[in-house]
């Protein structure tokens, strides 16, 4: 899926309405509120990039909401790996904060892409752009030295990724002694994008992590068997233990399904049954599975509206929202 003509018009456009909204914490008083309004106005009518639809969530958005999930794409500063052979288009900061303006959101986590592998540039180079109210998420090798771990502590991250459907590989070993490295920094954690056949191999490698472990995109339940597969049982023991979080992200994961998605719905329903106080949500913006895949973009106000159905409860969207990633992450820290 390459940019057509009127999609790179739209980003440039958006790119610098992203400019625009940067400038308006430095205005005072009643400048300040009218270019804000006008922003708004844009954003609210605006098909951001990679997100399809104009509209606006229906949910009321806390104060300090958090989408604990997504990535940033700045191939021109920061070139992909040679083997990166999907070529995902730019997608910047600045187009980034249009989306979070559109969900009214204002913390994020950004996630380390698979096109990068270990050069960790892009992801500092991002958290230095958001400041304090974003935190990330690298990859890194397992020789990484101690004085790297700790610049990218300093820089934001809070976490570190194993992706094994771009190649990442699980010794318990090694995952292990990882977790033993970071866990001195406080409020650090292994991240696991593994398919739920692999998960429930490694039950005792997490029951002995040292720091928690995060499930993504709700552990890579498979559509046919949902929460009758193993991994689910394991994992929400994992959460009532207080060992293991899971992220309500990119529910077209594993889906079958289109628009709502009830399939992957219901499985996240049933993790904020067992275990809210575990359970945080992501967009996993710029859906770089559905840009591989060359399907049509979701619509992101859509998909935070159906955590209404996961999690009826607004106290408990709270928690998802604002409380979880703070706990987790550190925010206020």
């Amino acid at each position: 899926m390459e940019l057509t003509r009127r999609e790179f018009l739209q980003y440039t456009a958006v790119t610098a309405a992203g400019a625009m909204l940067a400038g308006v914490p430095f205005l005072k008083g009643a400048e300040a509120a009218a270019k804000e309004e006008k922003t708004m106005e844009f954003v609210e009518n605006l098909e951001v990039p990679y997100s399809t639809g104009r509209s606006v969530p229906t949910i009321a958005m806390p104060e300090n909401a958090c989408d604990c999930a997504h990535h940033i794409y700045d191939p021109v500063r920061f070139p992909y790996k040679p083997s990166d052979t999907r070529n995902q288009p730019p997608a910047g900061v600045d187009v980034y904060r249009l989306l979070q303006k559109k969900l009214g959101m204002t913390r994020s986590v950004v996630i380390q892409p698979s096109a990068y592998g270990t050069d960790n540039r892009c992801l500092i180079d991002a958290l230095e752009q958001l400041g304090e109210n974003s935190r990330g998420v690298a990859v890194v090798e397992d020789s990484v030295t101690d004085e790297e771990l700790e610049r990218l502590h300093h820089a934001g991250v809070r976490g570190l990724r194993y992706n094994v459907s771009r190649g990442a590989t699980l010794e318990a070993g090694k995952v292990l002694r990882m977790g033993e490295r970071i866990k001195g920094f406080g409020n650090w954690h292994l991240d696991f994008w593994v398919p739920a056949d692999i998960v429930i191999g490694y039950r005792e490698m997490f029951e002995k992590l040292a720091v928690p472990c995060v499930f993504d995109h709700r552990g890579h339940l498979p559509q046919a068997q949902g929460i009758r597969h193993p991994a689910f049982s394991m994992i929400t023991d994992l959460m009532k233990e207080g060992k293991a979080w899971v992220k309500l992200s990119a529910l077209y994961h594993d889906s079958n399904l289109e628009h709502d998605y009830a399939d992957t719905v219901a499985i996240g329903k049933a993790y904020v049954e067992a275990a809210h106080e575990r359970v945080l949500w992501g967009t996993d913006w710029p859906h770089p599975s559905e840009f591989s895949a060359k399907r049509d973009f979701p619509d992101d106000a859509h998909l935070l509206d159906l955590l209404a159905i996961q999690a009826p409860d607004e106290k408990v969207r709270h928690q998802i929202l604002v409380e979880n990633p703070e706990a987790l992450f550190g925010f206020n820290r």
